[in-house]
């Protein structure tokens, strides 16, 4: 399928066991893949898609899409991911350098 924008399909159901060697930090399984948007580092970044069986695309925000929308990536403190939070909003200031990034400090 083609888009007009570039999408990462992530596979969460690991993540628990390579986790803290990355980060630093503990890393406890999910008990579903919606769960794992609550832990994003950056609540921007904490959303997903899921085709249903009826074809319909439904998309889940648990943390909201204010900061999608206002162009603005703001840190979530839950999962303590300092690091992950500031090395993303590196990349996409980079690659959009209109974007507003919060600091951790802010959150």
């Amino acid at each position: 399928m083609h888009l007009p924008l570039p999408v990462q399909v992530r596979n969460q159901a690991r993540v628990h066991l390579w986790f803290p060697q990355k980060f630093g930090i503990p890393f406890t399984p999910l008990a579903s893949s919606l769960e794992m948007l609550g832990r994003y580092a950056s609540k921007t970044h904490a959303v997903a898609a899921q085709l249903g069986p009826d074809g319909v695309l439904r998309f889940h925000a648990l943390l909201g899409l204010d900061d999608i929308f206002s162009f603005r990536v703001t840190p979530n403190p839950v999962p303590a991911n300092r690091a992950a939070h500031e090395a993303k909003a590196a990349r996409a200031k980079a690659a959009w350098p209109e974007l507003t990034v919060l600091p951790w400090d802010d959150c």
